[in-house]
């Protein structure tokens, strides 16, 4: 009999809301809670909340399927009281399930990150340097689940919702195949209103700055967000990180303000973003001999510099690179001992999604985003070798191969941690490079 672990595995899925991890590998563990996490709470997105109004029992079956493998007793569903239809629905989908309940999130950013949707859905507080599965927990994306549900019938990952938003015509949430171009998204919103724009990937707090409308949408890549170039936001994601580090040199305060608005910081980590600042730039000395090397405690969700920074400093951006560095250079942090207590301030320091939304310049673009039932058929597909944490895969078909929809195109490296990948449409192999190029039959 066929493992759900193993039919995870073929179907190709990975975390559909972060970095991709492959689902095979995290549901093949033993906890006694699993969290569907449908908080959502990076600005101007709208795909979880339309996924969880349509597909709410498929979620949940998703859910129900992982808690039956990993011998989970209790399921949560994690998600805002304001997305109202994605409310109604799961209490639909959970009438009569005892072992799976709702809870509600307040209206904040960033509620999504594993850390603070765990603790603030079980009590929980994760290690530093952890995982869920430290406290018994398995943590997955809405759509994750969904995925699950279809994996174990068999049916591959071939497309994601994704947000169309920001200066488009007609935002709009669809349904589209991995690999389909920005562009083409971008014109099923009707065409950007600016003449000259770039793309936030994934959103505005913790989302990738491109110029490059022909990439491709991915299995974690929820949003593209078209804002003008002369926008703040783009104005400060094209900044050379020289000249980051320069102006965090001249210009940081060491007013600790970012510290106490750090979700890390306020879960009781030993994370200090302005002692960061102050030891990796001006070498001075660092309280308790940890150094810099805390920045890899630091979840780079931007609170600290597009949010409360007097000086608008990318303290996250810094964070980010010291951790490349460290993992470059082999260095392994070490989990605390002890179990971190969050601090009293985190109460009274709740950062509203809507605050945030202001604060970023982005109220024009703060709109209902409808979902299309029209699914777009693109002439052409690019789907990337490496979509997730891992290795990349390893291509099984060759140019000018026919293949058909959802059939298996690239594998896992033997002995490596990595997801497989699957045609999104029916057509023939165009290029086999760092993606696999399909035009459509």
């Amino acid at each position: 009999m066929t493992t759900l672990v193993e039919k995870v595995k073929r179907a190709g899925v990975v975390g559909a809301g972060g970095a991709g991890f492959p689902s095979w590998k995290k549901i093949d563990a033993g906890v006694d809670c699993v969290i569907a996490n449908g908080a959502e709470c990076e600005p101007l997105l709208h795909n979880d909340q339309h996924l969880m109004a349509r597909e709410a029992a498929r979620v949940v079956k998703g859910m129900e399927l992982v808690m039956n493998s990993t011998g989970a007793r209790e399921g949560i569903v994690g998600l805002k009281e304001k997305y109202r239809d994605a409310v109604a629905a799961f209490r639909r989908a959970l009438a009569g399930k005892d072992h799976i309940r709702i809870a509600f999130l307040e209206n904040a950013y960033p509620s999504g990150d594993e850390f603070v949707i765990v603790y603030e859905t079980t009590g929980r507080v994760i290690p530093e340097g952890g995982l869920p599965l430290d406290v018994g927990v398995v943590n997955s994306n809405v759509e994750t689940f969904r995925n699950i549900a279809l994996a174990e019938a068999g049916e591959p990952v071939t497309s994601r919702y994704v947000t169309v938003a920001g200066a488009v015509r007609r935002p709009v949430v669809l349904e589209a195949p991995i690999g389909t171009a920005w562009r083409d998204l971008i014109d099923a919103a009707g065409g950007p209103t600016a003449d000259d724009y770039a793309l936030m990937l994934g959103g505005p707090m913790m989302g990738k700055l491109s110029f490059d409308p022909s990439q491709p949408l991915t299995k974690t890549t929820g949003a593209v967000l078209v804002l003008p170039r002369g926008h703040a936001l783009v104005r400060r994601r094209a900044v050379p990180f020289g000249r980051s580090l320069h102006a965090v040199r001249e210009f940081c305060c060491q007013c600790n303000l970012c510290t106490m608005i750090c979700p890390r910081y306020l879960l009781g980590h030993d994370l200090h973003p302005h002692l960061i600042m102050r030891s990796a730039l001006f070498g001075l000395p660092f309280p308790e001999g940890k150094g810099e090397t805390s920045a890899v405690l630091c979840c780079e969700c931007e609170l600290c510099g597009l949010y409360i920074c007097p000086m608008n400093l990318p303290i996250a951006r810094v964070n980010g690179n010291i951790k490349r560095n460290l993992k470059a250079l082999g260095w392994e942090g070490r989990k605390r001992g002890t179990t971190p207590v969050p601090r009293l301030l985190r109460e009274t320091t709740r950062i509203s999604t809507d605050r945030l939304v202001a604060r970023l310049g982005l109220l024009p673009y703060n709109v209902k985003v409808p979902f299309s039932e029209k699914r777009p058929s693109p002439a052409r597909v690019a789907i990337p070798l490496r979509q997730n944490v891992g290795a990349a895969a390893v291509p099984c078909v060759k140019a000018g191969q026919r293949v058909k929809k959802g059939q298996l195109i690239a594998e896992i490296p033997d002995g490596k941690l990595g997801a497989r990948h699957h045609a999104s449409i029916a057509g023939v192999v165009k290029e086999v490079k760092d993606a696999i190029v399909i035009v459509a039959a």
